[in-house]
């Protein structure tokens, strides 16, 4: 379908394939967050005088932002570990994991612990920067 639709070897293609494949989880895991957060906590800051969108940010927004964060990084490291769609659909534009996959396929075992490594780095500098909300999320208190 990609091919006949003119989108292989396109950023857009790629785009499109890694929303379809992490969207429906995505949707289910943040609508039950949000759905877990009481209504009557939004009411009683819209009854001190908060508009409904000022009480979505001050009040619904901080309480379900662990579950955001969780939802980003399971989706982050969903994306990132997919390689199968990518090596079919680029050629010259190919993420990273396709790339080092396809480069490192014959290559021996020191380069291929080094490409590995590699992959690794993006995935724990996301994770460093998302860390206060997921202790937030288990209860930890962050300095």
């Amino acid at each position: 379908m990609f091919i006949q639709l003119h989108l292989r070897d396109s950023l857009f293609s790629l785009s499109l394939m890694h929303t379809a494949l992490t969207l429906p989880t995505t949707i289910l895991v943040i609508g039950s967050v949000f759905a877990s957060v009481p209504r009557e906590l939004e009411e009683a800051a819209m009854i001190f005088g908060c508009s409904p969108f000022q009480a979505f940010l001050r009040i619904v927004l901080p309480l379900a932002l662990p579950g955001v964060a969780s939802t980003a990084i399971f989706t982050f490291v969903t994306s990132w570990n997919e390689v199968f769609a990518a090596v079919i659909l680029t050629v010259r534009n190919r993420t990273l994991p396709a790339q080092i996959l396809t480069t490192l396929g014959t290559s021996p075992l020191e380069y291929k612990f080094a490409g590995s490594f590699f992959m690794l780095v993006p995935a724990v500098v996301f994770i460093f920067f998302i860390r206060k909300y997921l202790f937030n999320m288990w209860g930890q208190i962050t300095k």
